[in-house]
């Protein structure tokens, strides 16, 4: 069954709006008519089962009456990645599977050796494309609680968070005036389900960036010897720390 997402605040009662984007795809790209079924998250647990009752062009909006819904219950793991900004192809595939994979919340980070300058008005058109690849892919993963996206932050600002249980950083293996201990060698060791996943941009992180998150009680990890690109460290990272301290 087809997914789409409606905000909250499009439902009341026992129905609920298809607006702007999820109008244009419901009726342009996937040609539903009144009387189709469809299945429709909020973002936030909700799990609805709707039939279409009435579409209109003029204005564009479609109604949907809903017969059922759920509520899911949110997972007790909460990894949160820090990431340093990569190219921008890069970054698209960052956000799409970290969400697949049930990332948190993705925190955004500039750091002294990244690439990507983004402020002001290109700031906000990345972060909003990043919140429109974050809900797609939840769709298409059927994913009840839409990952949370944070604004660009500085390195240090990124790290300010208190609410962190776990705190891992993610050494390169050319890196080798830090010692990091091997990730399967500390997930072993650790208890906690509030964690901080933090990867670096494609120069590496600095002495001295890697010495400030080891002073925020951040550990320093390996994925091995292999060199890896940014955003196949993320994505490693992610899985296997997901699969070793989920539910």
């Amino acid at each position: 069954m087809r997914c789409f997402y409606v905000p909250k605040h499009q439902i009341s009662d026992d129905k609920l709006q298809i607006l702007g984007p999820e109008f244009h795809h419901l009726t342009n790209v996937v040609r539903l008519k009144k009387g189709d079924e469809i299945t429709v998250l909020d973002g936030e647990g909700g799990i609805y089962d709707v039939i279409l009752t009435d579409m209109s062009k003029k204005p564009p909006i479609a109604i949907g009456e809903i017969k059922s819904w759920k509520q899911a219950q949110r997972p007790s793991l909460e990894i949160t990645l820090v990431q340093a900004i990569a190219k921008p192809d890069s970054m698209d595939v960052i956000v799409q599977k970290a969400t697949e994979l049930g990332v948190y919340k993705i925190i955004p980070m500039t750091c002294q050796h990244s690439v990507p300058d983004l402020s002001g008005v290109r700031s906000k058109r990345r972060i909003e494309r990043w919140h429109q690849i974050a809900i797609s892919a939840s769709k298409q993963s059927k994913r009840p609680f839409f990952p949370l996206i944070d604004d660009i932050k500085s390195f240090q600002s990124a790290l300010d968070d208190l609410n962190i249980e776990i705190r891992l950083i993610f050494i390169a293996p050319s890196m080798n005036y830090v010692s990091a201990q091997r990730l399967k060698d500390v997930l072993k060791k650790i208890n906690g389900k509030k964690i901080q996943i933090i990867i670096g941009p494609e120069g590496d992180f600095t002495k001295t960036e890697i010495d400030y998150a080891i002073s925020k009680n951040a550990i320093p990890v390996s994925l091995g010897e292999n060199i890896l690109r940014t955003e196949t460290a993320s994505i490693s990272a992610l899985a296997i720390v997901s699969y070793e301290m989920g539910d």
